[in-house]
């Protein structure tokens, strides 16, 4: 896939223009893998990937970056989760930015939605209908479809479709329109019809998400596909059983800061929005609302085997609520698995006649490091909450200094977003 385009970000500043800025950007993406597909009553259940190569090259106002999956992460299984098909490494859990190298803008294991249900002669057409558009080109939802497909000409077994037309969609909880050209070639393999190639240009406008920029793009899309034995170590009942087991583990992703040297697990509604190494803000959106906010400080370093008390924390956090604090709901303290002692303590209370719940949790270590995690979230939201932080400060690692030759680069700001608390 090659794209290129504009990004539309929030201007920080309200006074200035409508609010937007733009930047410039162009990507190109290389997905090659072997997949394994499963189907029961000619629905797609679930399907499994092996990676050969898998990297993105972006270019944004003239800053370049890129990503290649890791060799451990290389084997993946497709499933249906929160209403997309999504996926997970059973080896070790993708981070953020995996996650999006690998949500191509079209679904190869879904690709034969794109065919006629029943058998169609030259210059036949059909229209694709909102759910399977959906299911090809990884959306949340589409609302209208006006994609038809035609075919254009048979010839030596092998059946060329073109395909045009309009998409108005959901992605990422926010609407988005997609304009579809191009076409395909339909062969005929060992059990049905089969798609061997595709060529599409998809122009879309999406708008601006609480985790994502909205931008204005042209992609080129490219994809050979062929027939061969079988590569992946997983069964078609294996597969399907994963469809129809629930784990939670398995949708966790890995969150880094090279920064400010540390990585923890948390479940996929969780980004990182500024990473300045000493300070960072993570978020929990969930359908495009910010359920909740975490901030990360890294703290003065305490004498080595000087630790702050649990009393000594409660102490700290009434100082910096003040008048805001009303009671602690409760207060702990353990070892977690990386041998990280955590405090945790859940207060209440009230900021501008709006109920708040903060859970504070301070890590150190023996060595003096220490850092604190504060949460902060509306009274109204605790249930989709969820007690998060403990899945966070249990799976929380804190890295290895760079060696002084070593100098680690800041991550970029990636949301122009206030940073206050979310109410």
């Amino acid at each position: 896939m090659e794209l290129e385009g504009k990004l539309l970000l929030e201007e920080p500043d309200p006074s200035k223009s409508d609010g937007v800025r733009e930047a410039e950007v162009k990507g190109k993406s290389t997905l090659d893998y072997f997949e394994k597909i499963d189907f029961e009553d000619s629905a797609l259940t679930a399907a499994g990937r092996r990676y050969v190569e898998a990297k993105v090259e972006n270019w944004i106002s003239g800053s370049a970056s890129s990503q290649e999956l890791r060799p451990e992460c290389r084997e993946t299984r497709l499933l249906k989760h929160d209403g997309k098909w999504q996926q997970f490494s059973e080896n070790e859990a993708l981070t953020a930015r995996e996650v999006e190298l690998v949500q191509s803008p079209v679904n190869s294991a879904a690709l034969e939605l794109l065919l006629p249900t029943e058998a169609a002669k030259p210059n036949a057409t059909w229209e694709l209908s909102p759910s399977d558009a959906a299911q090809v080109f990884n959306l949340e939802a589409v609302h209208r479809s006006t994609v038809t497909a035609k075919i254009a000409k048979v010839e030596k077994g092998k059946a060329t479709v073109e395909l045009s037309g309009e998409l108005q969609a959901t992605a990422n909880s926010v609407p988005t329109t997609l304009k579809i050209q191009g076409n395909l070639h339909v062969e005929l393999a060992s059990q049905t019809a089969f798609i061997t190639w595709l060529g599409l240009v998809i122009k879309e406008e999406r708008d601006i998400s609480q985790t994502e920029p909205g931008f204005v793009i042209t992609a080129r899309i490219r994809l050979i596909r062929t027939e061969t034995k079988d590569e992946l170590q997983i069964t078609d009942a294996e597969l399907r059983q994963l469809a129809k087991t629930e784990d939670p583990g398995r949708w966790l992703i890995r969150l880094k800061s090279t920064a400010g040297r540390y990585t923890l697990l948390a479940d996929r509604r969780w980004s990182i929005y500024i990473d300045g190494g000493e300070e960072a803000i993570l978020r929990m959106v969930e359908k495009n609302s910010i359920i909740a906010q975490c901030n990360i400080t890294r703290l003065t370093k305490l004498d080595e085997g000087t630790q702050l008390t649990l009393e000594g924390l409660q102490a700290d956090i009434k100082q910096s609520l003040g008048k805001s604090f009303e009671s602690f709901l409760e207060s702990s303290e353990k070892v977690t698995s990386s041998k990280l002692r955590l405090m945790r303590c859940v207060a209440m209370g009230v900021s501008e006649d709006v109920p708040i719940q903060w859970v504070y949790c301070h890590l150190s270590d023996d060595h003096g490091q220490r850092l604190a995690l504060i949460y902060t979230m509306g009274g109204n939201v605790t249930d989709r909450f969820a007690a998060a932080d403990e899945q966070m400060t249990s799976s929380f690692e804190m890295l290895a200094a760079p060696a002084p030759t070593d100098v680690p680069t800041p991550a970029p700001q990636v949301s122009s977003k206030p940073t206050q608390a979310p109410r």
